[in-house]
């Protein structure tokens, strides 16, 4: 039986409603600042900006997790990868041009320069256009905020899932201080990361941090291997009471071989039975790509034909290198109508990738240049009208040069887009009572594309009869950068214009190109109501819309992307601020959700595609819990409930497709193209059930040292990690563990630990993809157990 999305809610507010009353007796007032730190029995009181003004977390009436810069450190968290298994909602599959970052099932296959991500990434304010332009940002972090359902109504771009915030540790005026961490583990991995907090007078302070991370291949063919460093510098200085002026500068790069994959197998189409048939590799999935045996399957096909010959063994290691860096400002200045900032900032990335993740040889080089600039002001707190007022321009500059080879194919492209985007947006909060307040907020946004495609392709066939034999010996098209180092160019177009090779093949081109403009303006907004139940317990409730910027691809554009989400929500604490019980409920209805993703375009080229899919529904729970049993007694749990479904999901494809959705071929002989509907479906990256558990006890040794036992597992259970939607894409149900024992000594300023990660082994499926025209199946999948041990000292 379905259930409306109102009936839904009126459940969920059931729900809510009910421990808020329940525990209203006994509730006490949130404890001040100095209270939280002398109460040391009690939870931790976290302050977090993510509605731009400094609030008790329990008092951010936003669906919204947090992890401590201190959480990071412990667990081992240095990449948004690793990010996920702290937060329930947060998805994140490392490829080997970025990171693909899903919200509650929402997010992006790809990393297209065209297109921009679901997931705002902020990095110390300022929003990142390219999810690959991540790598070396989480090091010396106050905290990280992970906000869930759409925003833009408070700063930086539209994002219709959510946001990353990453707000670094900020330069402690008039003091001298710092810290430093190293630890060794299995597969060589070396982790340093430190920082210096210098005084620079009274009135001024310099923060200078760097991070270093290394590790061998965690593929036997040597791939998945990682060298990432990253340095950042601030200055603050409090020019007078009412000016403050904080100037950042960061670089970060990454080198290794990048994510490596390993074959599931390969399907082929059986004419006769009128379906596909996959056969597996039998490989493990720690195997890769490179190895004798990874080799010997991918030339396993049918032979003496042209599709035996496209699996010869891939001939290049894969690599990364990857250049970051960037300066931005934040001036404040206090006014009696509140505080005025100004943010601008100017970033680049630089990108130069070989990569076989797909099972085929990719090579990606691209330049991105953005700046931005934030105004706003934030009105004063304790009013009875609290206002948010700002105004954001953002530009990009992105050249994009893909060049691949799948044997048969030689595809070179290159993209250059451009994209301006000035928005304005407001919110007031109505304290319509010492426990009502009532928040509007709104926005609009003009985005504005230009975008430019030229796009060479060579294509290899057989002139043999596969009757005949075939064409067994002919040359493959190698893989090079650029088109004018291929050994084989046709100047003539076409048919017509092939040019024969040795033993039966003839290779012909196909040229196209493609520039385009989009222009639009968007208004989207918020509606809240908050209300304090008692004063340790709050209820809340959200209406709020988003929206994603449409763009190009090199055949078609694609149309903007739209939600609506509806939250109910409650934040308590209870039994003298020992026990904490946040409840969520949620519905995200999206409308012409894009997906983005490798596939075939119009003219049979390999390209970064976006397309319009349709509409998708998203509603659950998430609860979480946090209870200081005893002083010395800390259990975690954080438990996320998602029910999703594709309402409808088309599109449309010049080949015939592998996939667990229903396929409609044309009225043509060969059947092409075909139309693929995945209504029904559950969203990608999106198992129903997500379960934290973790729990802390401290020992006192003597006087002066301190034992801490640490361990968390995660379960999620089943979920689809590709589009395709095949029995392959499927995700079995996984469990994943950490542990981890720390003397602490001198009031905290050294700690020893030991530490396993992935207790399990588990090296679950994050990622999976067909290789376009080889049949082959290779997937993604999570880190290996390691552990090692950990210094860390401060000062």
């Amino acid at each position: 039986m379905s259930i409306s999305h109102k009936s839904w809610l009126m459940f969920s507010a059931a729900v809510l409603l009910t421990p808020g009353a329940a525990f209203a007796q006994s509730a006490e007032p949130f404890p001040s600042s100095a209270d939280a730190e002398a109460d040391n029995d009690g939870l931790e009181e976290i302050v977090v900006t993510a509605q731009q003004r400094g609030e008790n977390l329990q008092k951010a009436a936003v669906p919204l997790s947090v992890v401590t810069g201190e959480e990071l450190l412990k667990s081992g968290i240095i990449g948004v990868e690793t990010l996920q298994k702290s937060v329930p909602a947060l998805q994140v599959a490392n490829g080997a041009t970025g990171n693909f970052i899903f919200i509650r099932g929402v997010g992006s296959f790809s990393i297209s320069p065209t297109s921009d991500p679901a997931v705002a990434f902020n990095y110390d304010g300022v929003y990142i256009g390219r999810s690959g332009s991540t790598t070396g940002a989480l090091f010396d972090l106050e905290r990280v905020e992970v906000l869930k359902g759409p925003q833009g109504t408070l700063y930086g771009r539209n994002a219709t899932a959510g946001a990353i915030n990453i707000l670094p540790a900020q330069p402690r005026l008039g003091e001298t201080s710092g810290y430093a961490s190293a630890s060794y583990g299995n597969y060589d991995t070396v982790n340093l990361e430190g920082a210096v907090n210098v005084a620079a007078g009274d009135n001024a302070g310099l923060r200078l941090s760097g991070i270093y991370s290394s590790h061998d291949g965690y593929l036997s063919d040597g791939s998945s291997s990682d060298e990432t460093y990253g340095l950042r510098g601030q200055l603050k200085v409090e020019l007078d009471p009412r000016l403050t002026v904080r100037i950042g500068a960061d670089y970060a790069h990454q080198g290794g071989t990048t994510t490596g994959a390993t074959y599931i197998g390969r399907f082929a189409f059986n004419p006769t039975a009128g379906a596909f048939v996959f056969t597996p590799s039998n490989l493990p999935v720690s195997e890769g790509l490179y190895t004798p045996a990874a080799q010997a399957f991918r030339r396993t096909g049918a032979a003496g034909t042209l599709a035996g010959r496209f699996n010869d063994p891939l001939g290049f290691p894969q690599s990364v290198d990857t250049d970051i860096y960037g300066v931005t400002a934040h001036i404040d200045y206090e006014t009696s109508l509140g505080t005025i900032s100004l943010i601008p900032s100017w970033r680049h990335s630089r990108r130069d990738i070989l990569s076989t993740g797909a099972g085929q040889a990719v090579g990606n080089i691209a330049e991105a240049d953005q700046t931005s600039v934030e105004a706003r002001l934030v009105s004063p707190s304790g009013g009875t009208l609290d206002y948010i007022i700002g105004g954001y321009y953002f530009s990009e500059n992105i050249n994009d040069d893909v060049h691949n080879t799948s044997g048969t194919q030689a595809s070179f492209q290159s993209t250059q887009t451009t994209t301006r985007s000035p928005s304005a947006y407001g919110r007031l909060t109505l304290h319509a009572t010492d426990a009502l307040r009532l928040t509007g907020g709104i926005r609009y946004t003009h985005d504005k594309k230009t975008y430019t495609n030229a796009s060479r392709t060579l294509q290899l066939a057989c002139l043999i009869p596969a009757a005949s034999g075939g064409c067994p010996n002919v040359a493959l098209l190698p893989y090079t950068q650029t088109f004018e180092e291929q050994p084989v160019r046709p100047t003539v177009l076409g048919v017509a214009g092939g040019i024969p090779i040795a033993n039966g093949g003839v290779v012909r081109r196909v040229d196209s190109t493609a520039t385009g403009q989009f222009s639009e303006g968007k208004v989207t907004y918020r509606a809240a109501v908050e209300f304090d139940v008692a004063p340790r317990s709050m209820l809340y409730a959200s209406f709020e819309t988003g929206y994603r910027a449409g763009g190009f691809n090199t055949d078609s554009p694609y149309g903007p992307e739209t939600i609506t989400a509806y939250t109910i929500g409650s934040k308590n604490r209870f039994f003298d601020n020992r026990l904490q019980l946040n409840i969520e409920a949620f519905y995200w209805k999206y409308n012409d959700q894009q997906l983005s993703f490798l596939g075939i375009n119009s003219v049979g080229a390999v390209a970064l595609l976006t397309r319009n899919i349709g509409r998708s529904e998203a509603k659950g729970v998430e609860v979480e819990a946090l209870a200081q049993v005893t002083p010395t007694t800390l259990l975690r749990s954080n438990i996320q409930y998602v029910d999703s479904k594709y309402n409808s999901f088309t599109y449309v494809t010049p080949a015939r497709p592998y996939t667990g959705c229903a396929t409609t071929p044309s009225a043509t002989p060969t059947g092409a193209p075909f139309t693929v509907n995945c209504a029904g479906f559950p969203l990608f990256n999106a198992p129903k059930w997500t379960v934290n558990l973790g729990a802390q006890q401290s020992f006192a040794v003597g006087d002066k040292l301190e034992l801490v036992f640490d361990a968390d597992t995660q379960y999620r259970s089943s979920r689809y990690t590709n589009f395709t939607l095949t029995a392959q894409d499927l995700q079995g149900p996984t469990w994943t563990s950490n542990a981890q024992v720390s003397l602490i000594g001198d009031d905290g300023r050294w700690t020893i630990s030991a530490f396993v990660r992935n207790i399990e082994n588990n090296r679950y499926q994050t990622f999976a993809t067909q290789t376009p025209g080889s049949n082959l199946y290779v997937s993604l999948n999570a880190q290996p157990r390691t552990f090692g041990a950990r210094l860390s000292t401060k000062f």
